[in-house]
């Protein structure tokens, strides 16, 4: 017998009529608005606040940079403070009297020679180019070497009298060296740098003492060698109006010991009110790209002609 309901169904799924749908929600918020009440609002679900890569890569590039900025500012504000006796960067030099080594005028400039107004000499402004004396001898030997008609005549230096080595101490190449037979005009002492062409070492110089008073002509002489023992480029020196060291040197000058070995310079005219002293700072690179060079400053005679 054949069953009622056959093996297959004959049921249909219809898919919704949009229209209608759309009539039902309607006819619902009617009937929610006649009761005085809303029907609560579809959450929504909140926007993405994933980020994307690139953009993420750009805020933290800029994050970065500002950092910078403010990193800059604050290291160029900063207090400038530093001790007395070391020599700092160009920045903390003493104004109006030092100048930093890679500021050095060319020798073949126009600037003040050696014949400055002595009145000038407790402002000048930067190093007073020095000039060498043609024809002139090592000390000890007086031709090609004499003062000024009436100045008082005054040399000082290892062997000489009136010089110190402020410091000294021997070690082999890297410390300090005597040279000569220690008599005046043949001796003279090399000097070990600081490593540093912008520092000096305060427990090291060289210094000559004059007793002096009126305006002082002020040479140096640079004894022959080789870079371990004149090697200064430049040499500096700080000139004070007292028996010694100490306060605001009166004026400075600088001498490149290795282009005047065997010559006297003319250092400038300074101002003597009972005593003179010059000091030579140990400033300097003593190596280069390859290693040590061991270069020395040179410490020998000093000549100051004074007038009253």
């Amino acid at each position: 017998m054949q069953s009622q309901f056959p093996d297959e169904s004959t049921e249909r799924h219809l898919a919704p009529d949009p229209a209608l749908m759309e009539a039902a929600r309607a006819r619902g918020r009617e009937r929610w608005a006649s009761a005085g009440d809303l029907p609560v609002p579809e959450e929504k679900p909140p926007p993405s606040r994933v980020i994307k890569p690139r953009v993420a890569a750009i805020a933290a590039i800029a994050a970065l940079l500002v950092l910078a900025g403010i990193a800059v500012v604050t290291f160029n504000s900063g207090s400038g403070d530093a001790d007395p006796n070391t020599a700092q960067p160009s920045h903390s030099y003493i104004p109006g009297l030092i100048t930093p080594p890679e500021a050095l005028p060319d020798e073949s400039s126009s600037a003040p020679s050696n014949s400055t107004d002595p009145t000038l000499a407790s402002s000048a402004l930067g190093l007073i180019p020095p000039t060498s004396t043609p024809g002139a001898q090592p000390p000890g030997n007086n031709d090609g070497n004499k003062a000024p008609a009436g100045a008082k005549s005054l040399t000082m230096g290892p062997g000489c009298g009136g010089y110190s080595s402020v410091g000294s101490f021997r070690d082999g190449r890297k410390g300090w060296v005597d040279h000569g037979d220690g008599k005046c005009g043949s001796t003279f002492v090399s000097i070990p740098m600081s490593g540093d062409a912008r520092r000096d070492d305060a427990s090291a110089y060289g210094q000559w003492t004059f007793t002096a008073s009126g305006s002082c002509d002020v040479s140096v002489f640079i004894p022959n060698g080789n870079l371990e023992e004149v090697g200064g480029n430049p040499t500096v020196y700080y000139v004070f109006d007292r028996n010694g060291i100490g306060g605001t040197p009166v004026a400075s000058f600088a001498i490149k010991q290795v282009e005047k070995r065997g010559q006297w310079v003319a250092a400038g005219k300074f101002k003597a009110s009972g005593n003179l002293t010059v000091q030579l700072l140990t400033r300097g690179q003593d190596w280069n790209n390859s290693g040590p060079t061991y270069a020395h400053h040179a410490a020998s005679a000093i000549k100051a002609d004074c007038t009253a």
